[in-house]
């Protein structure tokens, strides 16, 4: 490795170790010291910075580079909040102590989402490094609240127009390859009431786990089974329950009982049919109509992206320089930020360095060369779409 690769690497290490130092768990992702950092490490860069909260303890930090002309615009857009780590025993170290073992480095949210992180912030500094850019303009948002799917991060950023590009690369950890699609994601909670009583005598009363049992049963045959044989291309429409609830004791007949659902939908479904067609098939159930109730939790559209858009050509161009191959187009499993732009016709790209299967996972690691290889694909993308000063 030359010393320029090996200066690079160091920097990217000692930054991504210090990111994952910061605890950023959900719950309750607090944001607030990552930005403090962030902030503090990009202030000699004299960009136009400013922090955003709409709830705390969610922060987010919004840095801005612009030229003369405003377009093209493009949003940089990274998530910093985390999991828990889950089990400290399953993990080999201090999940908030980063370790490097060969070629990887270990530490919670190394690959979902910090590795991401660290890489906009170097490219924050490089860009200064550089002069600046000749045309358009650039926003990098450092957010939170994308664990929880929640409002207070990057949907509060679109809906108040900070964010508000033509082009929006979202941090994601795709191996540096492109994932221009992305499924809608819907929670539903399925909410049954009862009547309590004795669980000697469980006829006198109305078992509401018992009713919930039934309506999923009957979703599983009117609706869910269906679903496997809805796709579009590659992408494949997807149920899951994921969470039941109910009773306070094993001797007593429960009042209540919940199931939340988890709905992928296809880019040409949307959360309102979605919703509505397991409305109706609830509706079918001979259940009392104020015995249950379906409760929206979350709900976002999906997108389709289009392979010859400025921002892709970009960045399918440098990765091919980058890495010696064409760029490979990723099927959506996961739910990202971009969700939030659906339906403004805007370019949406989810790149970044790591592995999806590493995000979640006990001793999370990311490849140290794939961070560095993401350095060389997202500055020859910036060159290409804004052009640097020097």
């Amino acid at each position: 490795m030359n010393s320029m690769k090996s200066d690079l690497k160091s920097s990217l290490v000692a930054l991504l170790s210090d990111l994952i130092a910061i605890p950023t768990t959900y719950p309750p992702g607090n944001t607030v010291d990552f930005c403090n950092y962030v902030e503090t490490r990009l202030k000699p860069c004299d960009y136009q910075m400013k922090r955003h909260m709409s709830c705390s303890p969610t922060d987010n930090l919004i840095v801005r580079i612009d030229s003369p002309s405003m377009s093209p615009s493009i949003a940089f857009n990274v998530h910093v909040d985390t999991v828990e780590p889950g089990s400290i025993s399953a993990w080999e170290g201090d999940p908030y102590k980063a370790h490097i073992r060969e070629d990887r480095l270990y530490g919670l949210g190394a690959t979902n989402c910090k590795g991401s992180a660290a890489l906009h912030i170097w490219l924050v500094e490089e860009i200064f490094r550089r002069g600046g850019i000749q045309r358009g303009s650039i926003t990098f948002s450092f957010v939170g609240d994308e664990e929880a799917l929640g409002p207070h991060g990057t949907k509060m950023l679109r809906d108040k127009s900070v964010l508000n590009p033509q082009i929006l690369v979202v941090g994601a950890p795709t191996s540096n390859d492109l994932l221009i699609d992305e499924r809608g994601v819907m929670w539903l909670r399925l909410v049954t009431f009862g009547t309590g009583g004795h669980a000697g005598d469980p006829t006198s009363a109305d078992n509401a786990i018992d009713r919930l049992v039934r309506l999923l049963s009957l979703l599983e045959v009117e609706v869910f089974q269906k679903l496997e044989m809805r796709k579009q291309g590659r992408i494949s429409s997807t149920v899951n329950v994921g969470k039941i609830s109910g009773g306070t004791n094993t001797n007593v007949v429960p009042e209540q009982a919940a199931a939340e659902i988890d709905r992928r939908l296809l880019p040409n479904e949307s959360v309102a049919e979605a919703f509505s067609e397991i409305q109706i098939a609830l509706e079918k159930s001979a259940e009392p109509e104020d015995s249950y109730k379906l409760e929206m939790l979350v709900g976002t559209n999906g997108f389709q992206g289009e392979s010859n858009g400025l921002g892709v050509k970009a960045f399918s161009n440098a990765i091919t320089k980058g890495l010696g191959r064409p760029p490979v187009f990723l099927t959506p499993i996961g739910a990202f930020d971009g969700r939030h732009f659906a339906t403004d016709k805007i370019e949406i790209i989810n790149t970044g360095p790591g592995e999806s299967s590493e995000g979640h996972s006990p001793n999370e690691s990311i490849l140290i060369s794939e961070l560095i290889d993401a350095v060389d694909i997202h500055l020859n993308a910036i060159e290409s779409l804004v052009g640097f000063n020097s």
